[in-house]
């Protein structure tokens, strides 16, 4: 364990970079999240921390015991869907949380489950995740898709490489240049993560 996140550093010292219900004052950083997510892994490949967790600015929404979990290395116990080193983290404590559901592609989790086109949380009609999985992936893709919402996640360093360095710099290249890519990264992170899916790089 490389870091801690104190409840007290996270009250009187967190610098906001970015607060999704602010639009943010920049034209280059269209999917801002995903973007930090996926540049952290692609420019962090070969000096990762052993275990790196990813929350939004406010993550309440989804992980409302977030500070609980990581200071008290909850994440085994807490976990929605643990995947490898891979541990996805969904608990809405504001009341407005999608339903999950026992997963039946990955083990004994759960999740939420969509159609390519986002349906039914989602209407944007842009939205087209089977697309994004056949410029991600070789394996066939599912009829519908598992995932954690958010991008809230726990991930060990030997987990983010079961991916190459040119995958995540591909996913990079999808997030600068298409508004609607966030919502298909978030539907495909649980298959990004698993190595039984197979990508293109």
């Amino acid at each position: 364990m490389s870091h801690q996140i104190y409840p007290k550093q996270v009250q009187d010292d967190l610098e906001y970079i970015y607060h999704k219900k602010v639009k943010p004052d920049t034209s280059t950083l269209i999917n801002y999240v995903y973007q930090l997510l996926y540049n952290h892994l692609y420019l962090n490949y070969n000096n990762l921390t052993d275990i790196t967790f990813f929350v939004q600015d406010y993550p309440f929404d989804h992980w409302g015991d977030v500070i609980e979990v990581i200071n008290n290395n909850l994440w085994e116990e807490k976990v929605q869907l643990k995947i490898g080193g891979y541990y996805g983290f969904h608990n809405n404590t504001l009341g407005s949380a999608w339903t999950m559901e026992k997963c039946k592609q990955f083990g004994n989790g759960i999740s939420i489950k969509c159609l390519s086109n986002g349906h039914p949380q989602d209407h944007n009609p842009l939205i087209n995740v089977d697309k994004y999985w056949e410029l991600l992936f070789i394996t066939e893709k599912p009829l519908e898709y598992e995932f954690i919402p958010g991008g809230h996640f726990a991930i060990t360093k030997e987990h983010v490489q079961i991916r190459s360095k040119e995958f995540y710099k591909k996913c990079c290249e999808l997030l600068i240049t298409d508004i609607t890519a966030p919502w298909m990264f978030e539907r495909l992170e649980c298959y990004i993560f698993d190595k039984r899916f197979k990508t293109i790089l």
